[in-house]
């Protein structure tokens, strides 16, 4: 008889507890998207990549100037980079991709309450101040990542080594570690 209690609070909490897990409306994650600026932000990110990108390929050409027939190669692989792009990561494609996934992700409560909080000021700083924030993550990133590309580079040569020197005859032999990508400079 102790257990009967416990079985009704049982019973009796579920229809709260899965009202609270339930999934969120497509219309409530869109108003998020539209509160959070998102195609601004991708809007944002796509011209932060491609000034990174063209930093890029200005360094592949190892800091000598670029001859003209170089620079026609690099603004024609650029514009063509950034128009496959836009076209792949365009917010109208990606936004039904992206309501699904948060609705897989947030219960309509959770949403509720970004909502709640976008609406709010501190919530509005946030969005104006995050891409610039990001931006500097980015930056604070790529110098890091100049100093351990050629480290994680010799750790993939040493490897390839040691496999070689291991590898039985007459089995193929695993290929020379690719070069290592141009380190991007902070635009």
């Amino acid at each position: 008889m102790r257990f009967l209690p416990v079985v009704l609070l049982a019973i009796l909490g579920s229809p709260a507890a899965s009202a609270a897990d339930v999934r969120p409306t497509p219309q409530s994650v869109r108003q998020l998207f539209e509160l959070m600026h998102t195609s601004a932000v991708l809007d944002t990110v796509m011209a932060q990549i491609d000034t990174s990108a063209q930093a890029a390929m200005l360094q592949a050409t190892a800091g000598e100037p670029p001859s003209e027939e170089q620079k026609r190669i690099m603004s024609d692989t650029q514009a063509r980079v950034m128009a496959l792009m836009k076209q792949e990561l365009d917010w109208a494609e990606l936004e039904p991709l992206m309501i699904e996934v948060y609705r897989d992700g947030f219960t309509q409560k959770e949403v509720d309450g970004m909502l709640k909080f976008y609406r709010s000021d501190t919530g509005q700083a946030v969005i104006a101040k995050l891409p610039v924030v990001m931006q500097g993550m980015m930056q604070r990133m790529q110098v890091r990542m100049q100093s351990l590309t050629p480290r994680v580079v010799q750790l993939e040569k040493d490897a390839i080594a040691q496999l070689r020197a291991t590898a039985r005859p007459g089995v193929a032999r695993p290929a020379a570690a690719p070069p290592a990508p141009p380190a991007t400079a902070p635009p």
